[in-house]
């Protein structure tokens, strides 16, 4: 079975068989970076993530915890990450942050399978923006409840992480063994 469907899928078991009963902004805080990529370095202490993953490092930072980055402008709009610790995003992405009573991993996986669509806005560059998506109604669990889907997700994740990895080792390895083949 494939790992990144059966995430995808609890998802959107979840959102598909309960009813909405909280908005968005009544469970996630929004926050935006003026940060540019070109603010950053090559080499630094913190991650600085963007619209493709970390885009450099700096010294500093403006996010602790855990956060979930969301891309707000451009070809990826509505493409969802999650990152733990002290780092910093560009101002492509919007930062959101769970509010007390919430799990912001189960929110996490639920974003992953929320419909942006109805809430892009402009032609050539497409945007979002959380005064209006923030609006809309998710299905949200006791924070026990949360907590159990998320570690669940979280576990096939990992799961996830480790194949691909074991997966990279074997071509890297096969790569090798033909090129001792051919000398």
């Amino acid at each position: 079975m494939n790992l990144c469907s059966l995430i995808k899928g609890i998802a959107q078991n979840i959102v598909s068989n309960n009813k909405p009963n909280i908005r968005l902004s009544d469970c996630l805080d929004c926050s935006s970076s003026t940060l540019q990529e070109s603010d950053v370095c090559e080499t630094g202490i913190y991650p600085v993530y963007g619209a493709n993953g970390i885009v450099g490092y700096l010294d500093n930072y403006n996010t602790e915890g855990e956060a979930v980055y969301i891309i707000k402008d451009g070809s990826g709009v509505g493409t969802v990450s999650y990152a733990t610790g002290k780092c910093s995003a560009t101002g492509t992405l919007n930062t959101l942050q769970a509010k007390d009573g919430y799990s912001l991993q189960y929110l996490y996986y639920i974003l992953k399978v929320f419909n942006f669509e109805p809430y892009k806005t402009g032609m050539a560059i497409p945007h979002i923006y959380f005064k209006d998506y923030g609006k809309a109604k998710i299905f949200c669990p006791s924070y026990t409840e949360q907590l159990r889907y998320a570690r669940l997700q979280s576990a096939i994740d990992s799961k996830l992480s480790v194949e691909k990895n074991i997966l990279t080792s074997l071509s890297s390895q096969k790569q090798y063994l033909l090129r001792q083949m051919f000398i």
